[in-house]
């Protein structure tokens, strides 16, 4: 009789064991995340919970060795200086006609509104994007714009977000 009740306990004891194994791997982990989770969805989580890299310089960008490294990643070009503009209304920063990055703005009618000058400070909130030809009939930006933007960094700032801090135009 003794030795049925130990057997009855033990098996009682296993089970719960068993079951609270199984319940915790079921359950959220305290970051979210389930354990059984596989790494491609644990990193498209991250991704997407990843802000964008602030930069004061856009040179971190274009004067990398391989600028295309950027493609795809959110960026904030806090407080640059518009370097030169074109009749799209889209414009460049950067430091000169070699130096500098094109910053497309979103098919968007608010920023579509906006006109900026050579000299005007500005902050911009984008996606770095792959320039091409393809780009430019995909975007707001000219063929000539795009194709200066392939043959010096070989990306843009696809813009949807813009403020200016300063202007030069009164």
């Amino acid at each position: 009789m003794k030795l049925a009740r130990t057997t009855v306990l033990a098996s009682l004891i296993v089970g719960l064991v068993l079951t609270s194994a199984a319940l915790a791997q079921m359950a959220p982990s305290t970051t979210g995340q389930r354990p059984n989770s596989s790494s491609a969805e644990q990193g498209n989580r991250s991704s997407q919970a990843t802000s964008p890299t602030v930069l004061v310089d856009p040179g971190k960008i274009y004067n990398e060795k391989t600028p295309t490294e950027w493609v795809g990643k959110s960026v904030v070009l806090q407080n640059v200086q518009v370097q030169d503009t074109n009749d799209t209304g889209n414009f460049w920063v950067g430091s000169d006609d070699d130096h500098r990055l094109l910053v497309v703005k979103a098919d968007n009618p608010n920023l579509s509104a906006l006109r900026f000058h050579k000299g005007d400070i500005v902050t911009v909130t984008g996606v770095v994007r792959p320039a091409s030809q393809y780009m430019a009939g995909q975007t707001t930006a000219s063929s000539g714009s795009m194709k200066d933007a392939l043959n010096s960094s070989s990306v843009f700032l696809l813009a949807n977000e813009i403020s200016v801090s300063s202007s030069t135009q009164h």
